[in-house]
């Protein structure tokens, strides 16, 4: 006797794509969230021609 099987959801596909896509914007937004902000030094220049 064989074992039937249910055919898969329909929308099977389009769900695990949502799942993978929403894992990886919650990486994103840990990712951004731990960032530290960094203090530049002033960058002087000398704009003075000599004439």
């Amino acid at each position: 006797m064989a074992i039937r099987r249910k055919p898969p959801h329909p929308a099977r596909g389009l769900i695990i794509w949502l799942i993978l896509l929403g894992i990886l914007v919650a990486f994103a937004i840990w990712v951004a969230g731990s960032v530290k902000e960094v203090s530049t030094a002033p960058i002087e220049v000398d704009v003075a021609r000599p004439a």
